[in-house]
């Protein structure tokens, strides 16, 4: 009898210590996720705070996302910032890690955008059939891809039009292909991250600036000195952008909770730029009745754009071959999938 009450008091005390010491995956979990665009950016706002709402409710609370008060680190070093665990995670802009995301260039290709929730849908479509094998994303967690309206062309004193518009003057653009762009069409570019401009535009350093949406030029409080805006049909650019996390911060989280953000994740996180597309839109609507100038870029320009084009678009075929990729059926895949997505 004293040894079967010893071995049922041995086993709830052996329970009880199951309960008292889970294992840390299945601990609470607070994720520290990086912002390094201003507080009220719409990226912030409408995107990230409400996936960051999921994320806990989908836990159940287990999961909990903050965010600092300020970048941890600059634009260009986010990457690093969450391999070495300075921060959770964070959203990099895929632009600013060409050499290392090559194949995640391929939203930026000029004249080849539409909206950014269909871009955002195709290009998630895209990696997962074709550029998830390259293992872009192996020394971190990726969770979402997303881009962002096309970016167009400002001019702060003449509207650009052409070519000859551009040879000469001084223009800031956003790194990667739309610097690349305008390089070619022979203007002087400053290229820095976006949001660093500001200071620039507002110095007068420049004569235009390139690559951003209209969300983006007012978020930064840049489109206010702009007087000429070229629509460029199919956009100059679309930046596009990568939600990863620390791969041993992720391995934290309890399978149970990793399937849970996963399903908010992804494709379903993409479905949310549609909140981007309509901000865009009042935006440019805004920017028009304070005076800015808009115009559709003329065909002897586009013309000249997708000459310039070419041989950008033959270089990531290229490098899509380097990873081991078909680029030419990758690239086609994703502008059927976004003209399927946008309908």
């Amino acid at each position: 009898m004293i040894k079967r009450i010893l071995l049922r008091w041995g086993l709830c005390a052996l329970s009880l210590c199951s309960v008292l010491y889970l294992p840390s995956a299945w601990a609470s979990t607070t994720l520290v996720i990086n912002t390094y665009l201003p507080v009220q950016h719409p990226i912030n706002t409408r995107l990230l705070k409400p996936w960051a709402a999921d994320v806990e409710r989908v836990t159940q609370g287990r999961v909990k996302v903050v965010f600092p008060p300020a970048s941890i680190a600059a634009p260009q070093q986010m990457w690093e910032a969450v391999t070495g665990s300075v921060v959770d995670g964070a959203y990099i802009f895929n632009g600013n890690f060409y050499r290392q995301l090559p194949l995640m260039q391929i939203t930026h290709l000029p004249l080849g955008s539409a909206s950014a929730q269909s871009m955002s849908l195709a290009l998630w479509e895209t990696y997962q059939d074709f550029f998830k094998p390259a293992d872009e994303y192996k020394d971190v967690e990726l969770l979402a891809l997303f881009v962002i309206p096309a970016g167009q062309i400002y001019g702060l004193n003449h509207p650009i039009d052409s070519v000859a518009d551009l040879r000469g003057k001084k223009i800031w653009a956003v790194p990667g292909v739309a610097a690349e762009v305008m390089e070619s069409a022979q203007a002087g570019v400053m290229s820095t991250p976006a949001a660093k401009m500001s200071e620039i535009v507002a110095s007068g350093m420049v004569d235009g600036f390139a690559g951003i949406p209209e969300m983006d030029a007012s978020a930064l409080k840049v489109i206010r000195y702009a007087k000429f805006e070229t629509v460029v049909p199919g956009g100059l650019t679309s930046p596009s952008f990568s939600l990863i996390l620390n791969k041993q911060k992720w391995q934290e989280i309890s399978p149970q909770d990793r399937a849970a953000i996963a399903g908010v994740s992804g494709e379903v996180f993409a479905r949310r730029l549609s909140a981007l597309d309509q901000i865009n839109s009042k935006a440019l609507k805004n920017a028009e009745a304070d005076g800015l100038k808009v115009s559709v870029a003329s065909p002897k320009f586009v013309k000249q754009l997708r000459q310039i084009a070419a041989p950008i678009e033959n270089a990531w075929i290229e490098r899509a071959a380097a990873s081991h990729v078909d680029g030419k059926t990758a690239l086609a895949f994703y502008r059927h999938a976004v003209e399927v997505t946008k309908k």
